[in-house]
């Protein structure tokens, strides 16, 4: 806590953003769900006409970020002693980091929150941040929910897992989310999103013998979006159908299997691509706050 309690008490001699090392901060979307992993990139510049080594000092640790709620509380991180390893940057270049915000800061209720990235210099005792960026957190509309039991073979095995799934509606379109938790061990394992979805079109849901969740959803016109997952989060396979002569459906059969009929399959390679892309959301568990 001493490093923490440290790095606000100096905030007002942070540098400016012209100084010999520049700070910026993007996040690709600043409307987000609770418990939506919170992507972060920091890129870090060195102007200082030399190369720089950023390092951990005794008291302080060279990477962090200021997180405030709307009415100026400070959010501290989850473990204020954190350490880093050093990291040297020449001369004239860049480094870019991307990091899951609510990983290392409990930024897990709704609201506002603001952000900046702070770089502590230890060669030259000084700080420097990046632009304030305001974030906002809120939940979903629950369009359909279940709760199931872990079988055996399966990690958790003997307990139980509520499955979510919700509609977030973003300023040009509509996002289809698995929430995939532990209510009982305070656990959320996933809050993943599958991708778009037509407005007023419910996906269709259904869980197998294992318990597995299989989604499909109407994604644009005449575009269904597959998905399948685990009971601890895991994509395990996504794909996409086209209504060209059938419409596709999710059919199970008298063993519990579930598999869909109908419908044209997309090339493996895209399918592939797409999936590989949503499996970034899901970094890590996030824990709920107890009450």
């Amino acid at each position: 806590m001493r490093r923490f309690l440290l790095l606000f008490a100096v905030f007002f001699c942070i540098q400016p953003l012209q100084a010999q090392i520049q700070v910026g901060l993007e996040i690709k979307r600043k409307f987000l769900m609770v418990y939506e992993p919170i992507i972060v990139t920091v890129t870090v510049n060195n102007l200082a006409g030399r190369d720089v080594t950023l390092a951990d000092s005794p008291t302080q640790s060279w990477f962090g970020f200021q997180v405030n709620r709307a009415d100026g509380q400070l959010v501290p991180p989850i473990n204020p002693d954190y350490k880093l390893s050093p990291l040297t940057i020449p001369a004239g270049q860049s480094i870019k980091r991307s990091i899951v915000l609510n990983s290392i800061y409990p930024v897990r209720e709704l609201g506002l929150y603001r952000v900046r990235a702070i770089i502590y210099f230890a060669a030259m005792d000084k700080y420097f941040q990046s632009q304030l960026i305001n974030l906002e957190l809120s939940e979903g509309k629950t369009i359909w929910q279940q709760t199931v039991g872990v079988p055996e073979g399966v990690e958790g095995a003997g307990g139980t897992r509520k499955l979510s799934l919700l509609s977030f509606r973003q300023a040009e379109y509509t996002m289809v989310y698995v929430r995939i938790e532990d209510v009982d061990a305070g656990t959320v394992f996933a809050t993943t999103a599958l991708g778009r979805v037509i407005a007023g079109l419910e996906p269709d849901a259904q869980v197998d013998l294992k318990n597995n969740l299989h989604v499909l959803q109407v994604a644009g016109a005449k575009t269904y979006l597959y998905s399948c997952l685990g009971l601890n989060g895991d994509l395990l396979s996504q794909s996409t159908y086209y209504a060209v002569k059938t419409r596709p459906t999710l059919r199970k059969d008298a063993s519990g299997m579930i598999t869909v009929v109908g419908g044209d399959l997309q090339p493996e390679g895209a399918a592939a691509n797409k999936m590989k892309k949503i499996n970034k959301l899901s970094d890590r568990p996030v824990q709920i706050p107890k009450e």
